[in-house]
């Protein structure tokens, strides 16, 4: 049986080192929210179009709902991903400009 003294460091500890670091848990937060983003807006857009915008609304057919709505999904994808490398961005230049002032 180990003692206390002999127990290896955590797992975690040694697996992701930088953790802890501020910076590195507001890059994993910020990651985890876009990808939340980038599933829900794109699926639940085009549910929601196909069966209230373009079928009852609209009335298109089933089928061209569905392509029209998958379509606009697709756009919506891209609108997402378009923040979150400008958001990325902004927030090197705003690091790389703290550095230059120390």
């Amino acid at each position: 049986m180990a003692t206390p003294s002999s127990v290896p460091p955590s797992t975690m500890a040694t697996l992701f080192p930088n953790f802890r670091d501020q910076e590195v848990q507001s890059a994993v937060k910020n990651l985890l929210a876009y990808s939340l983003v980038i599933l829900i807006v794109p699926l639940a857009s085009m549910f929601l179009l196909k069966q209230f915008f373009f079928e009852a609304l609209l009335g298109f057919a089933s089928n061209d709902a569905l392509t029209y709505s998958a379509i606009i999904a697709v756009i919506l994808v891209h609108v997402v991903l378009g923040i979150w490398l400008l958001a990325a961005t902004k927030q090197e230049d705003r690091k790389k400009r703290e550095n230059k002032q120390d």
